[in-house]
């Protein structure tokens, strides 16, 4: 019998984490599980210490006003573990919050075998972290395969490719029939109150021009106060969805997919819908963060492939006027539709797959 503690600290993260729990379930059916996790390790009954929703904070600044909280949570997810006493923990992605919990148990219990999903950015800022990591990780997996040259040496590490993408994608767009635009504002409190703005700015502005139905990927618990922002607008022809398979479902019949940078990314683009990526934060985050960051491009596909195939329009560029004038671009020229995702095909196809990479994972975790 073994006992698995997961930890994650956002979406993506639970996203993953469910991913490879339902493997693990798979080839083990004496695992027992217990994590700080979200919906979709709730659906692969997991029983979760409390929802990331409550630590779910986006920038500096927010995290700075939030420490007291933050703090207590940390508090208790170690004396949960402590109490639990698994004979792994295995974190997703959330490196301020996870490596914190990490070297905390490490001090206190070195015997239990720590691992870690999706490797710290240090290729894009914060590089000196990489240096410390095998204090309190006994083992990385990494998702990109140009992350093994930052790594290596360092701390023990493989290779697994990313579990949103377990095969190949082939082109299998139709420019025609496609009633929907999806806009995906994140699922953070902070992320929904940036991004429903600049949406329900540019549904107003096409809904002149276009009949097309709006759908947002949601959570269930964030689905009342994206409701408001088009209760408030007047706007009638959206849809909500909060499952994966319904959310999936309308990627796949979406025109056109509008999504702030991060992981919904994978999601859309491992359901070969065209995108355009957005992102911006409060001036003073990006004041604070942007003199650290030493990359070009926010999609992890533009920097894997250091160019721009995933339209990005970031910080001051993420205007309302902007964003339509791209999407416009996008609705009425079919080609650049299909440029758009033949490009970042044959990027996932060439750098994100690895077909057995779960299998590596469970080898190395000696189930």
């Amino acid at each position: 019998m073994k006992k698995i503690f997961i930890i994650t600290g956002e979406a993506s993260g639970d996203k993953i984490a469910s991913i490879v729990a339902s493997k693990l379930q798979g080839y083990n059916k004496n695992i027992i599980f217990k994590a700080v996790g979200g919906s979709n390790l709730k659906k692969q009954n997991v029983d979760c210490i409390f929802d990331i929703s409550e630590i779910a904070f986006m920038g500096i600044v927010d995290v700075v006003k939030n420490f007291l909280f933050i703090k207590r949570k940390f508090d208790i997810t170690v004396k949960e573990i402590l109490k639990f006493n698994p004979d792994i923990i295995l974190s997703v992605d959330s490196p301020d919050f996870c490596f914190r919990i990490l070297k905390k148990i490490k001090n206190i219990n070195p015997k239990i075998k720590t691992y870690h999903i999706v490797a710290p950015q240090v290729w894009a800022w914060r590089e000196n972290r990489k240096k410390y990591l095998n204090k309190f990780i006994d083992h990385l997996f990494l998702l990109f395969p140009f992350e093994k040259k930052y790594f290596d040496g360092l701390i023990d590490n493989t290779f697994i490719g990313h579990p949103f993408f377990l095969k190949k994608l082939n082109i299998g767009y139709k420019t025609n029939n496609l009633n929907y635009i999806s806009i995906c504002p994140g699922s953070r409190l902070t992320e929904i109150k940036t991004f429903m703005p600049l949406f329900i700015g540019l549904v107003q502005k096409l809904k002149t021009k276009f009949n097309y139905i709006f759908h947002i990927p949601s959570t269930f618990e964030k689905t009342k106060l994206i409701e408001n922002f088009f209760l408030l607008s007047q706007i009638k022809n959206y849809k909500i969805t909060t499952h994966e398979d319904e959310k999936n479902y309308y990627f796949r019949h979406s025109v056109l997919s509008i999504a702030k940078s991060g992981t919904i990314a994978l999601d859309i683009m491992r359901n070969l819908s065209p995108l355009i990526v957005i992102y911006k934060t409060s001036w003073l985050n990006f004041f604070l963060i942007k003199p650290l960051v030493k990359v070009k491009f926010g999609n992890i596909i533009n920097i894997i492939k250091d160019e721009m195939i995933v339209p990005e329009l970031i910080q001051s560029d993420c205007t309302l006027d902007k964003l339509y004038s791209l999407t416009l671009n996008f609705l009425e020229n079919d080609k650049l539709r299909l440029d758009n995702i033949n490009s970042y095909i044959d990027v996932i196809n060439k750098n994100l797959i690895l077909t057995d990479g779960l299998d590596k994972l469970i080898q190395k975790l000696e189930i």
